[in-house]
């Protein structure tokens, strides 16, 4: 029932995003254990990508990650490891920027919950074909070393 209610809302809430450009703020992480990361696929979305969501005033952009991660994943984080950026863009009509956080997990348990439509382990060096070009550079950038960059989505 939740796949064919965001089915019809969804483009609308597109359109409202084109119409009036409103300002988003979300939070993602980078989630890893050993030479592994976890990706999601959402509902109604063919790619893999990172996990998070949109922050809730008052919530920091970090403790938006580990609520986001208790809701889609059922995993208790206390805190991340270290901020990876903040990323700007403008694609879908609105200004959002997103903070992307890694976390290293010393068990590789989780649980999906009904927000996400697949949740898995893939190897650092084998990523899937069908990855987000985002979470491809955002994986790229963590391999370099990189820190705390302000950027482009």
């Amino acid at each position: 029932m939740k796949k064919i209610i965001y089915k019809i809302t969804h483009p609308f809430i597109r359109l409202y995003w084109r119409f009036f450009k409103p300002k988003t703020y979300g939070s993602r992480a980078l989630i890893l254990h050993n030479n592994k990361i976890l990706l999601v696929r959402n509902i109604n979305v063919s790619h893999w990508s990172l996990p998070g969501g949109k922050i809730d005033l008052p919530e920091s952009p970090e403790q938006c990650i580990i609520r986001e991660l208790k809701e889609e994943l059922d995993l208790s984080i206390t805190k991340t490891e270290f901020k990876l950026g903040e990323y700007l863009t403008q694609k879908e009509g609105k200004k959002d920027t997103v903070n992307i956080f890694v976390i290293k997990l010393d068990t590789p348990q989780f649980e999906k919950q009904w927000e996400l439509e697949d949740a898995q382990w893939f190897s650092l060096n084998n990523l899937p074909q069908n990855i987000s070009p985002a979470a491809q550079r955002r994986i790229v950038e963590f391999q370099r070393g990189s820190r705390d960059l302000i950027t482009n989505w």
